[in-house]
C-alpha cells in the first residue's frame, strides 16, 4: 500500500509541474493550466489523507461524481483524438484560426499553426487561404496581420492570403472568414488549420453553420498540450451549454 501511495503521490506532482511548466516557460496562465494545478495539488491532499477521508472518498456521492467525471474527460478526449486531420479531397479554402500575438510575433502555439500552413499551402499551390485572428487588448496587432507577414516572409504568394482582423473567437473566426468567402467568391468548403486540441470545437461550429468543413492539424508541443487540452474541454462544455 505504501508504495501505491508514494506512487500516486509522484504521479500527481509530476502532473502538478507539466501543468506549471507553460506558466513558467512562456508566462501562460489560462484556465487550463489553473485547473490541471488545483486538480493534481488536491490529489496530493487526498492521498496524503487517504485513512481520514476514506470515508468520504468511498461514499456514493464521491464515486458517482468520480464517474462522470471519468466519463466527461473520455467522451472529450475521444472527440478530439477523432476530429485530427480529416483532409478533402477536394479543393476548399483554408481557413487558418488565430492565436496570442506577442511583440508583433506569433506564440508557440500560432507558429505551430503557421508552420502547418506554409507546409500545406506549398503542397497546394491552387489553394487561396484566411487568415483569421482580431487584435486582442494585449496585442500590438491583429493576429491576422502576423499571420500574413510570417507566411509572405516565407514565400507564399500574397495574392493568396486574405486577411479576416475582426474576430474575437473562434465562432466568429468562422462565421467572419465565411462572409469574406462569400464576397471573394471563393470555395465554399473550407479546411481549417489549428491546433489539433481545437479541431473538433472548430468542426463542430462550421457544422452548426452549415459549412462543409475539413481538418489539417498542427502538432502541439508536449508540454503545453494537457494545457491546452483541459482548457479545451470547458471551451467544449461552454458551446454545449451556449
Amino acid at each position: 500500500m505504501k508504495i501505491m501511495k508514494y506512487g500516486l503521490i509522484t504521479f500527481f506532482i509530476l502532473s502538478f509541474i507539466l501543468f506549471a511548466l507553460p506558466f513558467v516557460l512562456k508566462g501562460i496562465l489560462n484556465i487550463g493550466n489553473i485547473t490541471g494545478m488545483l486538480v493534481s495539488f488536491l490529489c496530493v491532499l487526498v492521498v496524503l489523507n487517504s485513512k481520514q477521508l476514506y470515508p468520504y472518498l468511498t461514499s456514493k456521492i464521491t464515486i458517482t461524481f468520480v464517474i462522470v467525471f471519468l466519463g466527461i474527460i473520455t467522451f472529450c478526449s475521444y472527440k478530439i483524438l477523432s476530429n485530427i486531420n480529416h483532409p478533402s479531397n477536394k479543393e476548399t479554402t483554408v481557413v487558418v484560426l488565430g492565436c496570442r500575438v506577442k511583440d508583433k510575433k506569433p506564440s508557440l502555439a500560432l507558429k505551430e499553426r503557421l508552420d502547418k500552413t506554409y507546409e500545406y499551402l506549398n503542397e497546394n499551390k491552387e489553394l487561396n487561404c484566411i487568415l483569421s485572428g482580431g487584435q486582442g487588448d494585449n496585442e500590438e496587432i491583429s493576429e491576422a496581420k502576423c499571420m500574413y507577414q510570417y507566411l509572405v516572409k516565407k514565400g507564399i504568394d500574397k495574392k493568396r492570403l486574405y486577411l479576416e482582423d475582426q474576430s474575437t473567437s473562434t465562432r466568429e473566426n468562422i462565421l467572419f472568414s465565411y462572409k469574406i468567402i462569400e464576397k471573394e467568391n471563393l470555395n465554399k468548403a473550407i479546411t481549417i488549420i489549428t491546433n489539433e486540441f481545437h479541431e473538433y470545437r472548430a468542426q463542430t461550429i462550421a457544422s452548426h453553420l452549415n459549412i462543409e468543413s475539413y481538418a489539417i492539424s498542427a502538432k502541439t508541443a508536449w508540454w503545453l498540450f494537457p494545457t491546452y487540452f483541459v482548457r479545451e474541454i470547458f471551451g467544449m462544455i461552454y458551446e454545449f451549454i451556449f
